[in-house]
């Protein structure tokens, strides 16, 4: 008798997580592209136990004999050297021709390629360009140097996308991973594509195609600038600033001027481009960000008819914390954060740069035991206001349920290992010794991964004691927004 209750006991688990896990599934996939997910899985528990350091120096990669499930991009640069390595005010493009393998079934260089076009590639990131897998960007032109638009990999139609080449990211897929889950929730968030890259014949390793954030209606949807109007949209993202950099793609808003936001970081202006971009709509943009500023950060910045929910997208900015103090991303709000305002609505995020979530801060190990986002510029005072603070708790519990789940990330990352499957190994052949000691980024080298499974294993150690210590201190991000003397910035 006893048995045969744990047996029913048992049968009721499986079909409660069954039940679970598939509405899980319902919300994802309905409009975002889950690659791992649409296409179909070709290595189901694929065993990459035996990758490491030693993986590089037992096999090579032959492109004459290559073949792969993956997309394939190829460039041929006729022998030219890529710019802009190591020199981040290098940002000249050298000419190349590229071919795309996207067919139904496996791809190979010396198969029939779906796309064929000119191209200008350099490579891209800040830290990153010192890696030896560097991210490249790249926009696709015509015979005549023109900009030549496209749908590469099934991303929106554009001339300009982004190569990111996981080197930090032994698990390969924690942009992946945190751009589709975001892009569930938020009004945007880039669509990604996993390929394998070659230069001129060369096997450069597992790539991710990636969006660039920019003002269109399939990316940032915001009205465009009437030219006879000072009165703009815009979209800015927080970045490190270097000297040679144009001071009329700059703001000097109230943050920066009052020292609230990390030194070294300032609002750069990605629209109004370069063929837009006037002092006027610099000015422009400069008074209205600093008039939502100063009201935040005054007496009566929660103030129900002047306070600063009447100038952003609470749910943006709710979704915003819940998620970046879940996956621990450090940058989140200081550097490579995306800000956007139609000129007739309210202030939104968008994510970027997920590539250190969970853990995967080369400076050093973050403490999975504090919250990040109360000390963040804006972010210090949102947390100040008990009905802002309220929704992100809520929020929180909300989504811990469903896509922030333990279980349901550890399908989800087992799922886009089952997809990658051989890849993986065949980026290590390439980049195998990125995981010796010689090679790692971290301060100590203990904290470095030496094996692919064991860059897996942290990631899934890192989600279990984060969302541990978030479940049983959540609800105590409400000291932050208890009246008190020692409050910064108001009573």
């Amino acid at each position: 008798m006893k048995n045969k209750v744990i047996v029913l006991c048992a049968c009721i688990g499986v079909l409660v997580f069954s039940f679970w896990a598939s509405n899980v599934e319902s919300d994802l996939g309905k409009e975002r592209y889950h690659e791992h997910l649409v296409k179909e899985t070709k290595y189901s528990g694929y065993d990459y136990s035996k990758i490491d350091e030693t993986t590089f120096q037992s096999k090579t990669i032959d492109p004459s004999s290559f073949s792969s499930h993956l997309p394939i991009i190829s460039f041929d640069t006729k022998g030219k050297e890529i710019l802009g390595g190591d020199d981040k005010s290098v940002d000249e493009y050298i000419q190349s021709t590229m071919k795309v393998y996207d067919n139904e079934g496996y791809n190979s260089l010396d198969g029939e390629s779906t796309y064929k076009t000119e191209s200008l590639i350099r490579y891209r990131g800040n830290s990153s360009r010192s890696f030896d897998k560097k991210g490249l960007r790249i926009k696709l032109i015509n015979d005549k140097g023109e900009d030549r638009e496209y749908p590469l990999l099934g991303l929106s139609e554009d001339t300009d996308f982004i190569l990111h080449g996981p080197w930090l990211d032994k698990t390969l897929m924690r942009n992946y991973l945190g751009y589709n889950l975001t892009g569930e929730f938020m009004e945007y968030s880039p669509n990604v594509r996993f390929c394998e890259v070659f230069v001129n014949g060369e096997y450069r390793g597992v790539y991710l195609l990636v969006e660039k954030i920019k003002v269109d209606k399939d990316k940032i949807d915001i009205s465009k600038l009437n030219k006879n109007s000072n009165i703009t949209s815009y979209l800015l993202v927080i970045t490190k600033r270097y000297v040679e950099d144009d001071d009329l793609f700059y703001l000097d808003n109230f943050s920066r001027y009052t020292n609230r936001i990390v030194p070294f970081s300032e609002y750069n202006i990605v629209y109004p481009g370069k063929a837009k971009m006037t002092p006027s709509l610099n000015t422009y943009i400069n008074e209205d960000l600093s008039y939502f500023e100063r009201i935040l950060y005054s007496f009566d910045y929660a103030d129900e008819n002047f306070g600063y929910a009447n100038y952003i997208d609470i749910d943006s900015f709710v979704n915003y914390v819940v998620f970046n103090e879940f996956f621990l991303n450090f940058d989140a709000g200081n550097n490579s954060t995306y800000i956007y305002k139609d000129k007739t609505g309210k202030l939104k995020l968008a994510f970027w740069d997920m590539n250190n979530i969970f853990d995967n801060y080369f400076v050093d190990m973050l403490d999975h035991q504090v919250f990040l986002m109360k000390d963040k510029n804006w972010f210090q005072m949102l947390l100040k206001d008990e009905y802002f603070t309220e929704r992100v708790i809520a929020r929180y519990k909300e989504l811990r349920s469903t896509v922030l789940n333990d279980e349901y990330l550890y399908e989800y990352i087992d799922g886009v290992v089952n997809y990658l499957g051989p890849a993986i190994e065949r980026n290590f052949i390439k980049y195998g010794d990125s995981f010796s000691d010689e090679k790692n980024r971290y301060k100590n080298v203990e904290d470095n991964a030496h094996s692919y499974k064991e860059a897996i294993d942290d990631m899934k150690t890192a989600i279990h004691e984060r969302g541990e210590w978030l479940d049983k201190n959540i609800d105590s991000l409400r000291q932050f927004s208890h009246e008190s003397k020692v409050k910064d910035y108001n009573p």
